[in-house]
């Protein structure tokens, strides 16, 4: 910060102040970086509009840099609204953080302001004291004031940066924000003037903060003026708002059977139209929406069963990404609720074992479709009647490589390509001359209707080419899913 004499303070606080500058505004184009210089302004504007009754008090003009952003009386009914919609949200958190979104024109008006400063007091007062760069950024001020009134009504405590896991942001609406930016492509021509044409090149918005800055470091006062009053002119109202309330996502793990042969895991969908009514996931995410708030649910599992394949067992691990959920502290008893609630949803759709786990814990579930061992069971037939001896010899089969050809059923959703694929251990139950049941031990990713029928021979060796006997799956099982899930403390 420069340091002033008392008399070339007052000149540029009149400068200032003249332009339609306020009071919050004057002190950072001073350079004045205390926070408590800020928050002793807003305690005395605070108790001079509580003196008087809100009919008789008259409004400054919006300052013509902040738009009324750091006025009190334009600032403070906004945000009794935001205190008001935070007690009212229902987030049980315990910690908030509170963020400002400004429109880009502000820097705009900022630089017309400092230009009418510089020409007005350069060679008199500032010299090269005095920077642009030494104006203390709105955001900052702004910080110092808010968030604490946001804190003392809310009971929440406030964090900055990161650390919390319930965000506000304040989002500043400025209706001429388009308009006062549109200077831009003749103060800039090379910069911005094709810029809007260019929407593959620019597809997150033609202006951003820091290009603008940059933009307008080496612009001069008149190459300025010529396009854009300065000073900036005095708004003749002040800003709106919209904020949003957000919260980092919870993941909700557990385990589902699914005790229905018509029923997908996910929802079913060729070319738009729906192929079954429901799914696991959307019978188990429309329960975690009611009951945790969230706005949106991710579906995650250790790998999937066919439509007409039931998962029994202790289930096939799952979890779900709850986007911004309301409740996020989960007790044993609140889990019981949640399990009781999604097993009441539908018979065919039975989940346990539901706890919180962190994000680290998802790698392992992901891991696991590659790393698991699974087992079945699956009802065969074949055409003609088998030999007895040969069905028996499925027995001793240990430790079986696969050469598994991605299957014709899933060639529309998976590349085309030659996998290998463990059968750890088989074995079988006779039923009838032509029907036998079939218990699987698999390592991951083996297609297991493949394994009985060779899809074509796509898949070697089959049980159609052990037993030489052309071989169909009548019904197929996952009995078990062999991983530690879930498992909270990894």
């Amino acid at each position: 910060m420069a340091t002033w004499t008392t008399e070339e303070e007052t000149k540029l606080e009149k400068v200032l102040k003249d332009a339609g500058a306020c009071s919050q505004c004057t002190q950072r184009f001073l350079g004045y970086r205390h926070n408590l210089v800020y928050r002793n302004m807003h305690e005395k504007e605070s108790e001079l509009t509580g003196a008087e009754p809100a009919s008789k008090q008259s409004k400054p003009n919006p300052c013509v840099v902040c738009l009324g952003i750091l006025q009190h009386v334009y600032m403070m009914p906004r945000m009794e609204d935001i205190v008001r919609q935070i007690k009212d949200s229902g987030y049980d958190a315990e910690r908030f953080t509170l963020s400002l979104s400004l429109p880009i024109s502000l820097t705009i008006r900022e630089h017309a302001l400092w230009l009418h400063l510089e020409k007005e007091l350069k060679e008199s007062v500032m010299g090269d004291r005095h920077r642009q760069t030494d104006i203390v950024p709105l955001k900052q001020v702004w910080k110092y004031i808010y968030p604490q009134v946001v804190e003392s009504r809310v009971g929440l405590l406030h964090e900055s940066g990161n650390t919390a896991d319930f965000y506000v942001e304040v989002v500043v609406l400025w209706d001429q924000d388009e308009t006062e930016m549109s200077v831009m492509s003749s103060v800039c021509p090379r910069e911005y003037k094709s810029r809007a044409k260019q929407v593959n090149v620019f597809n997150m918005g033609v202006y951003s903060r820091q290009g603008v800055e940059k933009s307008l470091e080496g612009v001069s006062f008149s190459a300025f003026a010529a396009h854009s009053p300065v000073p900036p002119a005095i708004p003749d109202h002040p800003f709106t708002i919209d904020f949003r309330m957000t919260r980092n996502s919870i993941f909700v793990g557990g385990r589902y059977c699914k005790y229905s042969r018509h029923l997908p895991q996910t929802p079913w969908l060729i070319k738009g139209v729906r192929k079954c009514e429901t799914s696991v996931e959307e019978l188990i995410a429309v329960k975690l929406k009611e009951y945790l708030g969230c706005e949106e649910t991710k579906f995650l599992a250790s790998g999937r069963e066919d439509v007409d394949v039931r998962m029994l067992g202790t289930g096939r691990p799952f979890a779900f990404e709850c986007v911004n959920s309301k409740k996020t502290r989960l007790s044993a008893d609140d889990l019981d609720a949640l399990m009781l609630a999604i097993n009441k949803n539908h018979e065919a759709v039975q989940v346990n074992s539901m706890a919180l786990v962190t994000k680290q814990c998802i790698k392992r579930l992901k891991e696991g479709e590659d790393q698991k061992r699974k087992r079945y069971t699956a009802l065969c037939r074949t055409e003609k009647l088998y030999n007895p001896e040969t069905l028996d010899q499925l027995d001793n089969i240990k430790e079986l490589m696969l050469q598994q050809d991605t299957p014709v059923r899933v060639l529309h959703r998976r590349s085309n390509a030659t996998r290998e694929r463990l059968i750890h251990e088989m074995k079988v139950e006779p039923i009838s001359p032509n029907l036998f049941k079939l218990s699987v031990i698999s390592g991951a990713g083996a297609y297991i209707k493949e394994l009985v029928h060779g899809d074509f021979g796509r898949t070697s060796p089959s049980l159609r080419t052990i037993l030489g006997l052309e071989t169909d799956i009548l019904a197929l099982d996952v009995e078990e899913v062999y991983l530690d899930w879930p498992n909270v403390k990894t």
